[in-house]
């Protein structure tokens, strides 16, 4: 009788543990209706070098299990694969204090701005002033007066397009939206990155962010045969000036 209590408190106990191990929730579920894409990228440091090991947060939740942020970590080269992001999408760079919005391209190139090092000052270091202070001299100076060298030419100005339109403008009448994007119904920002040399030629094109589909290949094309800007001054002589622009495409219903 007493085996057989035993027994019986022993299998009580069994049962009892085993329920610790499952949920008495059942799943529940809901549908979403959302459009997602895949997006590849490199990330370079401020040093521009591949930065690895980088964590790329997307807004979008997990699929699966509802909450869960979707996220992606660049490898070794610095490149990633971000699947499941929103068309529009804001990307967060744990760490990096760095948050890009992305509207609908599959290709980024990201790079992160100069870490700042939260330090603080160890001490001072103070002594007795033995002699009075100089009072900080004082000067008057024109504020609304555009300065020039002798030759009419500002010191400092940015690079800028020649011609009657803006660049923005030029680029974008030589761009017919593809017809491979169009049955695809692409959208999304293609942003191209370029360098206007010390003569004012259009140099180092390259996409930046992309949508694919025959769109970044247009707008690459549209740099062909663009004529010469006038280049970026700084202190009279001329430097080269970086800058980028980027084209939206958008289909629309009517």
């Amino acid at each position: 009788m007493k085996r057989a209590l035993f027994t019986l408190l022993l299998i009580c106990v069994f049962s009892f543990c085993k329920a610790q191990y499952i949920s008495a929730k059942k799943p529940v579920y809901k549908t979403v209706y959302q459009d997602t894409i895949n997006i590849r990228g490199i990330v370079y440091d401020a040093s521009n070098q591949p930065a690895p090991s980088i964590m790329i947060r997307s807004k979008n939740a997990e699929i699966v299990f509802d909450g869960y942020p979707i996220y992606a970590v660049t490898d070794k080269n610095g490149q990633f694969e971000l699947n499941g992001a929103l068309v529009k999408d804001t990307l967060d760079f744990l760490g990096e204090n760095l948050s890009i919005v992305n509207n609908g391209s599959r290709y980024i190139e990201i790079h992160l701005p100069p870490r700042k090092i939260n330090a603080e000052f160890p001490g001072e270091i103070t002594a007795q002033r033995q002699f009075k202070k100089n009072p900080t001299p004082a000067f008057k100076v024109q504020s609304n007066v555009a300065i020039m060298d002798y030759y009419g030419m500002g010191l400092t100005q940015d690079a800028e397009f020649k011609g009657s339109q803006k660049f923005v403008d030029y680029i974008k009448s030589k761009i017919t939206y593809p017809q491979k994007a169009i049955k695809n119904n692409i959208e999304g920002d293609v942003e191209v990155a370029f360098t206007i040399d010390k003569d004012g030629t259009v140099k180092n094109i390259r996409i930046v962010r992309g949508i694919g589909y025959d769109c970044d290949e247009v707008v690459l094309n549209a740099f062909i045969n663009c004529h010469k800007w006038k280049p970026a001054i700084v202190m009279s002589n001329p430097i080269e000036y970086q800058s980028s622009i980027t084209i939206n495409f958008k289909l629309t219903d009517k």
